[in-house]
């Protein structure tokens, strides 16, 4: 049996740091565990954010102590391990014949592939040129990296179905969520502006972390239609989101939102900014998406909604739920994973 060395940060008790690169990492060993597939782990962030050195220094000793016992090496990383721990990886892992498989999130790539200079850029492509097998999040960076090399695949955001099933039939009663970090470029300002040009028969509930914005509690008491409802257990998000009408991120820049995907899963329509990702992951059927930075384009669209459209926008939105369930997705991914092994078995034979 083929044994796999993960390497990816680590969800902690600490509910600041939910989302987003962890959660997706938890969800993969989740899969693994489920369906008995041999595999070690890594945390890159085990001695918290912000001691970035001895977390590299401690990912690479265990690395190069695990890397012998090991088959295939996947790596899950944002920016900074794009540009410094995946090269010095994936040389060793050349150097000892195992199989490594690069999965990037978000879908800022290849913007920051073009603003990179010297080092950093040579560094990025030896990744790209030498990694057996990379996944991005978005299609456009798929579509973008095939030109180049083979073996680039899509790999979304997922999550598991939720177990609240809300009645896709349900009145339409203007209660508006968002769920995210509280900060400018999550289009919390646009919510706000938007919000004074709606009456008071609209609720606009926000929930998450305000430590990465300049946002507090009192920057919400003048909005009359905006509560913010603090931070939301990772456990409690389905229930939370199954009883409101419509989620809301007119965020400035994404990858794939895995919020975006557990309101697929309760069958809530989605508005938010007609960025490239989102563009991917919505269709007219279940979203409305407005120009970022744009609150009045954010506020029709809020006023859109009625009781006559609002129930097929969320019999739509469940439906595209299918696309992101978590066991297929994994199940693909490992799919292209074990093909591949086998190719460059038979090769090597």
């Amino acid at each position: 049996m083929k044994r796999y060395l993960i390497i990816g940060p680590k969800m902690t008790s600490n509910p600041q740091t939910h989302g987003g690169t962890p959660v997706l990492v938890e969800q993969l060993l989740v899969y693994l565990r489920q369906n008995n597939i041999n595999y070690s782990f890594i945390p890159t962030q085990r001695f918290g954010q912000s001691l970035s050195a001895l977390n590299f220094l401690y990912t690479l000793i265990l690395f190069l102590f695990k890397l012998p016992s090991s088959d295939i090496v996947v790596v899950n990383v944002s920016r900074n391990g794009a540009y410094y721990f995946s090269p010095i990886a994936i040389f060793f892992s050349k150097l000892l014949n195992k199989r490594f498989v690069f999965r990037r999130f978000g879908g800022n790539c290849l913007e920051l592939y073009k603003k990179a200079k010297g080092i950093k850029k040579r560094l990025i492509e030896y990744v790209f040129k030498n990694a057996d097998i990379i996944f991005f999040e978005p299609k456009f960076l798929v579509k973008h990296f095939s030109s180049i090399r083979d073996n680039v695949y899509w790999l979304p955001n997922s999550r598991e179905d939720s177990p609240y099933k809300r009645d896709l039939n349900k009145e339409y009663k203007k209660r508006f969520i968002f769920l995210g970090e509280v900060r400018e470029g999550k289009g919390i300002k646009e919510i706000l502006e938007a919000s004074k040009m709606l009456d008071s028969s609209f609720c606009i509930d926000i929930y998450g972390s305000l430590i990465y914005g300049n946002f507090t509690k009192d920057s919400f008491k003048e909005y009359l239609n905006v509560n913010y409802k603090g931070l939301l257990d990772n456990k409690k998000v389905y229930k939370t989101l199954s009883n409101y009408d419509v989620l809301l991120l007119p965020s400035y820049k994404e990858g794939y939102p895995g919020v975006i995907i557990e309101a697929f899963s309760v069958g809530l329509p989605i508005i938010a900014t007609n960025i490239p990702s989102i563009k991917e992951m919505t269709n007219s059927k279940c979203a409305i998406l407005v120009k970022p930075k744009d609150a009045k384009s954010l506020a029709e669209a809020m006023k859109f909604f009625n009781k006559e459209n609002y129930i097929e926008f969320s019999k739509s939105s469940r439906e595209m739920f299918k696309s992101y369930d978590r066991t297929l997705v994994h199940k693909r991914m490992f799919e292209i994973i074990e093909r591949l092994n086998y190719d460059w078995a038979i090769r090597w034979w």
